[in-house]
């Protein structure tokens, strides 16, 4: 999935793309700096950024590449550590002039659509939702009155860079403009705001609450991607839960989106609705063969994503699971095995260490409250009222595990999701106080 950013110089682009791709576990694709790296390397090899001739030869000299060092990118052009350098006030000036050029945005276009095949990414730049992947799933347009773009600008130059705090706040805006001006006149893949982009103003919004506004549309736009029939069943059910349920949901941002699997607690038959109707993505669920002998019964669960499994073949269990994540979708477990007496976390089952290990996929504990109140198995029939809530722990990566021996790290991965529902279990008997653990 392609979630694209564009924007003019100031907007809080790279801030919200590195903090949005952070909270969906996507890759962060920064294409400005792709263009800094570049006119760096111009002014190095000391040509005119204006010579589009004397350009070309550079383009196949030019080599870019980036790391990732304690949470932070590092670019390299030619293995020189340009991190730094880039944002300089020369590189700046420079930067439109060199990017407006058709064969260096031909040359480095290819680049970027190459680097984000087969990833969930988001990228942010000045043409991303135009030219580079018009076909993105999500589109934003990031915005502000340029004097506030200044301003954050100032700022960031004072805190990162203070040798350069000197430049003032008028002379920062005059670039500002200079730079909106020639982005948005050029002939090449001008900045505007592509047809079908979602355009957010964030002169008076924090960064937290661009990043959250994006996140609520990403949001959106998994549940329209949702088929038909399930998405009409989700949203009845999520109308039903809320309003004899007053049914609440927590941690969305550890819901983390791809495969993997939901390990929730399980102590009535409200649990399955309540998870999926909590998540904005499809999800896949399990039960017994013998639901599917009904063949009007059967059509019915198999499009609400629901598979049949054997209590005597565990194997096929484990291969439909399996299946299901290599295809990058989400499966609910009940890692109890059925539904609980009590409201207690009871023993885990050992077949959930082995589905983790052998897919080695992200695993996402899910606390459901409430239902055990309306519906636990000592009840016939649910009680007409009450409260409920579904909890989305902090995901649990199989890369935690990676260095232990296989007895050892089954035993860690079931000691883990105990102790995260257990944990969210305390949470909200605490009173859902700050985010969940």
């Amino acid at each position: 999935m392609i979630i694209a950013i564009d924007g003019p110089a100031g907007s809080g682009k790279s801030t919200v793309a590195r903090l949005v791709a952070k909270k969906l576990n996507f890759d962060y694709f920064d294409t400005g700096a792709m263009y800094r790296c570049f006119t760096w390397f111009v002014i190095q090899q000391k040509q005119d950024p204006d010579n589009e001739e004397a350009l070309i030869p550079l383009l196949e000299k030019f080599s870019m590449n980036v790391t990732e060092e304690a949470g932070k990118k590092k670019y390299y052009v030619n293995d020189t550590d340009v991190t730094d350098v880039i944002r300089t006030h020369e590189v700046t000036s420079l930067v439109s002039i060199v990017s407006a050029k058709q064969n260096v945005r031909s040359a480095l276009v290819k680049i970027q659509r190459i680097s984000a095949e087969g990833k969930n990414m988001v990228c942010e730049g000045r043409d991303m939702a135009t030219v580079v992947f018009p076909k993105a799933d999500l589109k934003i347009y990031l915005t502000a009155n340029p004097s506030i773009r200044a301003t954050r600008r100032f700022h960031e130059l004072s805190e990162k860079h203070p040798e350069r705090s000197k430049i003032s706040h008028e002379t920062i805006l005059a670039d500002i403009k200079k730079r909106d001006h020639l982005d948005s006149k050029r002939a090449i893949s001008p900045l505007k705001k592509a047809k079908d982009a979602i355009y957010l103003d964030t002169t008076n919004l924090s960064i937290d609450e661009v990043v959250e506004a994006i996140l609520q549309k990403f949001r959106k736009k998994c549940r329209s991607q949702m088929h038909f029939f399930y998405r009409l069943i989700i949203s009845l059910d999520h109308l039903f839960l809320n309003f004899f349920y007053r049914q609440k949901v927590y941690g969305l941002n550890n819901l983390k989106p791809g495969g993997g699997l939901l390990c929730s607690n399980h102590v009535s038959f409200y649990d399955p609705m309540v998870v999926s109707s909590a998540c904005y993505e499809e999800i896949h669920f399990l039960a017994r063969e013998s639901l599917f002998k009904n063949k009007f019964f059967k059509k019915l669960i198999e499009k609400l994503n629901t598979h049949p499994i054997s209590a005597e073949n565990n194997l096929q269990t484990f291969k439909t699971i399996l299946s299901l994540i290599k295809e990058n979708k989400k499966v609910l477990i009940f890692p109890e095995g059925t539904r609980s007496p009590t409201e207690e976390i009871a023993k885990l089952l050992p077949g959930i260490a082995v589905i983790a290990t052998m897919s080695k996929c992200m695993i996402i504990p899910v606390y459901v409250h409430g239902t055990y109140d309306v519906w636990s198995r000592k009840r016939k029939l649910p009680k007409l009222f009450g409260k409920i809530a579904c909890v989305f722990g902090s995901p649990i990566y199989f890369d935690d595990f990676a260095h232990l021996d296989k007895k050892a790290k089954s035993q860690a991965i079931l000691t883990r999701i105990e102790l995260s529902l257990k944990n969210l279990k305390n949470w909200c008997e605490e009173g859902f106080r700050k985010d969940p653990p």
